[in-house]
């Protein structure tokens, strides 16, 4: 399995150009992400190749650094697989305040051995609310309202709410 990595300025074209070029290698794309972010389009691509080493993929994938001004990096995967028993959540915190926000609850959740899958902010209402979204996998047995209270109380006077929801009540 490598992970490609590519970010450059959004413009059309960019996700298909580097998924022509896997096609085109014989590539099939596993996993992927991909989203815009402050003019930047961000790619992150699960592929995987029977032929190629990460090496020759990036150089097949290097013309497009000139072409649409994409930074590239190609990687062989770790051995680690995600943990598909582990209890799954959606945290959401929303409120006017944000600094600090996710620097506070991830510090709880990695003290509690949570792993946090995705993250996604937005600002919404014309910038009066913050609202971000998390993705957890919980380790077996762990308390989830004891969380939940470290978590709260993490958070101070920041006026943030908080609400988690197992994954299967989504």
């Amino acid at each position: 399995m490598l992970i490609i990595t590519a970010v450059g300025s959004d413009r059309p074209g960019m996700a298909h150009a580097v998924a022509q070029i896997l096609f085109d290698s014989g590539c099939n794309i596993e996993d992927t992400t991909m989203t815009r972010l402050s003019g930047q389009f961000a790619m992150i691509l699960a592929v995987e190749s029977p032929d190629l080493t990460a090496q020759e993929l990036e150089t097949r994938l290097s013309p497009l650094r000139h072409l649409l001004g994409l930074h590239i990096d190609v990687a062989t995967a770790g051995d680690s697989a995600p943990s598909s028993d582990a209890p799954r959540y959606i945290l959401s915190a929303y409120g006017p305040e944000k600094t600090g926000l996710l620097a506070r609850l991830t510090g709880v959740l990695s003290e509690n051995g949570v792993n946090v899958t995705d993250v996604q902010t937005r600002v919404a209402s014309g910038h009066m609310v913050y609202v971000m979204l998390l993705e957890l996998e919980l380790p077996m047995g762990l308390d989830t309202e004891i969380l939940e209270g470290e978590l709260r109380k993490a958070l101070g006077d920041m006026q943030i709410s908080l609400r988690a929801l197992e994954e299967d009540t989504l």
